[in-house]
């Protein structure tokens, strides 16, 4: 006997086994706070939230909270660009360069067996598609490769420069960054890095207009997202939900307010790949728009044809393995998104053709073109545990449903 008393299909009695969920894995000390959020069929069936946004002020975790969401921003700037891409500014195989002029005649880090790095010249330029695709060479900064050591010491230096009051701005942040060599040549394979960041600087470029403002009049003021940009003005800055890390004697509040998204300031680099803050609602108004191809009530942001060439699977598993995610077993890679192709190779109780992102902090949405439903998990986090705790409530939300 059915027991859904509403058009979104899902069963009263198991949205608690969502309660059930979040409740646990805050009593459980994994996080401070949870929260999550179901639209399906148009109709909102689930919000809650669950624990603290600060333990350490006994403030609870409400709604409408403001999260960093970090690579979520991702899809953002992706759908931003897109919006570009609809106009004929730019065609997805077209050399990067056209538009910014630093990464001409590019470089890739080769090491030989000794370890010894050779620069050669790049056997293809980076193209629009290579940025969109994580397969452009760029990698984030790290201690992982050649690149990823010398990003670093670029980081470094943004650092040193903002604390002369001289902060670095997007223009100059991926300037700087076309000036290192490549960890490979374009195309050859799939590796997350900054690519998307050099993607917010093109939107700059080819708009005419600081990334902020391209996404708010194109995307945030058409679809009514009031509470997400590159920062958090003092006067929300009572809803910023506060970030924790997970360590071997439990949950540490992170403090680092000079490197915080949820700065009170407007930032001079504006992370295209990485910057935004969000809340719950506002990130369901857009994930609703990705849902319906590219439209929201009586506004359109995107083609159906541009949102199906987004979600598309375009990098194939030889070059997606090697940097791939374990966890994103069964999962290709759109334009800038995962996308389901193999339910039982990911384990989940999901469907074929379910799309989205998530972020660093532990962010989480997907777009479920197969069940009307969009669905969001957001927490706080700096954990290798976040994508367990994602899956999680994934198979609670799928299990839900009641037709």
């Amino acid at each position: 006997m059915k027991t859904t008393n509403n058009k979104s299909g899902l069963c009263p009695k198991r949205l608690k086994n969502i309660d059930a969920y979040l409740q646990r894995i805050v009593d459980q000390g994994k996080v401070a706070g949870a929260a999550g959020m179901i639209v399906r069929r148009g109709e909102e069936a689930y919000c809650s939230s669950f624990g603290m946004r600060d333990r350490e002020k006994t403030a609870k975790l409400e709604n409408d909270n403001i999260y960093r969401i970090w690579s979520m921003s991702k899809t953002f700037t992706i759908a931003a660009a897109m919006t570009l891409y609809e106009k004929a500014c730019f065609r997805l195989h077209q050399n990067i360069a056209d538009f910014l002029p630093a990464f001409k005649d590019i470089k890739v880090a080769e090491s030989d067996e000794r370890g010894i790095i050779k620069l050669v010249p790049a056997k293809r330029p980076i193209t629009f598609e290579n940025l969109f695709t994580m397969t452009s060479g760029i990698p984030y900064p790290g201690d992982s490769s050649y690149t990823a050591r010398q990003l670093a010491e670029i980081n470094h230096a943004a650092a040193r420069d903002a604390k002369k009051g001289k902060p670095w701005n997007t223009g100059k942040m991926v300037d700087e960054a076309a000036k290192i060599p490549l960890c490979f040549h374009p195309g050859d394979q799939w590796m997350y890095g900054f690519s998307h960041d050099v993607l917010g600087r093109l939107i700059e470029v080819i708009s005419g207009k600081k990334l902020s403002q391209y996404l708010a009049e194109t995307i945030f003021e058409p679809l009514g997202i009031k509470d997400t940009a590159f920062y958090v003005p003092e006067e929300k800055q009572n809803r910023v939900v506060k970030p924790y890390n997970l360590g071997p004697k439990g949950l540490v509040e992170i403090n680092d307010a000079e490197g915080d998204n949820a700065s009170p300031n407007p930032p001079a680099f504006e992370s295209g790949g990485g910057g935004l803050c969000s809340t719950m609602a506002d990130c369901a108004l857009y994930a609703q728009m990705l849902l319906n191809n590219g439209r929201l009530g009586d506004e359109r942001i995107l083609s159906r044809k541009t949102i199906e060439l987004i979600r598309a699977n375009h990098v194939d598993e030889k070059r997606l393995r090697p940097s791939f995610f374990g966890h994103m077993g069964g999962y290709g890679y759109g334009l800038g998104v995962r996308t389901m192709l193999d339910t039982a190779a990911a384990g989940l109780n999901g469907s074929a053709g379910e799309w989205a992102w998530d972020g660093f902090m532990g962010t989480y949405y997907l777009v479920d073109p197969t069940e009307d439903m969009v669905a969001l998990f957001f927490i706080q986090l700096v954990s290798g545990i976040n994508s367990d705790l994602q899956r999680g409530f994934v198979q609670t939300v799928y299990s839900a449903i009641d037709d």
